[in-house]
């Protein structure tokens, strides 16, 4: 081999591991939490490849699968040990069906099975039992493009509110970016042109979440929330794996 032929072959091979580098970084960079704020909410879009409830213990930080999790459904009584009768209605984690408490506030669901999820009605998962990896109950705010009736004594409780949300065919988070009322969170949902939205549990201890960064650097929500009385007693969390 001539020296020139030579010089040229290890050019070709470190650029080619150039390349790869920057498509892995690039790979990277892309799995992370997008979040948009428009001026009454925060949007945040997980860049995930899988979806479980997780149960008993949120997700650690360290594990570098964890995109997004943050709380799903209610639970009934703050118990110092975890219970699946604990948690609003039946549930999914693992592709396996647990029994939950009956809670009359919950009127929808949220189901996820390869690759798809689906929001419907909580009667129709209670009766047919869909076959899925991961699902949950709890109060629906949107059922297809269309706003589902409110309770009177809830439309004007004021509080910060977090939503699963489906929006032009994404999944993501909606969360108020300030104190307002049930009635004007719905509202902004509805002028966001939102499909579905389930509410997710909030509230001092509970509204605690975190995400990941496109460098791989964790961030939490509400972060005070740790300190609250309540914190201990959480039972479950929406968990988006890459």
């Amino acid at each position: 081999m001539n020296y020139y032929r030579y010089i040229q072959r290890n050019r070709l091979r470190k650029n080619s591991i150039i390349l790869v580098m920057m498509a892995f970084v690039a790979c990277l960079r892309m799995s992370a939490t997008e979040i948009i704020q428009t001026e009454h909410l925060t949007f945040y879009y997980p860049n995930f490849k899988s979806i479980d409830l997780s149960l008993g213990k949120m997700p650690d930080k360290s594990d570098p699968k964890v995109d997004f999790c943050c709380e799903a459904a209610f639970t009934g009584q703050r118990l110092a040990t975890f219970r699946h009768s604990n948690v609003a209605d039946n549930h999914v984690s693992g592709g396996k069906l647990y029994q939950g408490y009956n809670c009359r506030a919950n009127t929808g669901a949220f189901i996820w099975y390869q690759g798809k999820w689906e929001f419907m009605e909580k009667k129709r998962f209670l009766t047919d039992k869909p076959t899925c990896q991961m699902a949950f109950c709890q109060y629906q705010l949107i059922l297809h493009g269309k706003q589902t009736p409110m309770w009177e004594r809830m439309r004007k409780n004021r509080t910060r509110y977090r939503a699963l949300c489906e929006k032009d065919g994404r999944l993501c988070l909606v969360e108020s970016r300030k104190v307002i009322t049930l009635e004007f969170f719905i509202k902004c949902l509805m002028e966001s042109n939102i499909s579905n939205a389930l509410y997710l549990d909030m509230g001092a201890g509970w509204n605690y979440a975190w995400y990941r960064d496109d460098k791989g650097n964790t961030h939490e929500i509400f972060p005070e929330s740790k300190n609250a009385a309540d914190f201990q007693y959480r039972t479950n969390w929406i968990t988006f794996y890459r």
